[in-house]
């Protein structure tokens, strides 16, 4: 198996997203929400397929990536700031910033890893080039009609 198509090494592109998610989670909430906003921009993007990337694996990858780091910033959001304390003043804290920093990225990384590694299998066993080209006969049937409702059609007056 190619390296680059290995869901091992593949599975760490989600602790590595991760890791900004760290940042923005511990920093402040509005980071936090603008992070997971963006996420949610590159699962749109997947949808509507428009191409981040120049290829179809890469963006697959990318959709598997977002996906398992939703997962992963739910559950750190909850578990990790939980234990880590919310505490108004650094002094007082239970735990330091970098600790919070990393219990955060473990929590979140734990249940992503595995699911990341889950669905890449499954995008290897995929043929994504017949997939693409059943879309694009999709999308030219659909130009080739006029778009719009059945009833917009200019024979059916």
């Amino acid at each position: 198996m190619d390296y680059k198509k290995n869901p091992f090494v593949l599975g760490l592109c989600a602790p590595a997203y991760l890791l900004a998610a760290s940042v923005a989670i511990t920093n402040d909430f509005l980071m936090a929400v603008m992070f997971i906003l963006g996420t949610l921009g590159i699962l749109a993007a997947y949808v509507t397929e428009f191409p981040i990337f120049s290829t179809l694996y890469q963006n697959e990858i990318l959709h598997k990536t977002a996906i398992s780091s939703l997962l992963g910033m739910g559950i750190g959001m909850i578990i990790g700031l939980a234990l880590a304390g919310n505490v108004e003043s650094e002094g007082t804290a239970p735990v330091s910033a970098q600790g919070k920093f990393f219990l955060t990225w473990v929590v979140m990384s734990i249940p992503a890893y595995p699911l990341m590694t889950f669905l890449v299998t499954r995008v290897n066993k995929r043929d994504l080039e017949e997939e693409q080209r059943i879309r694009d006969e999709k999308k030219k049937a659909r130009k080739t009609k006029g778009g719009g409702p059945p009833i917009m059609d200019r024979e059916g007056f």
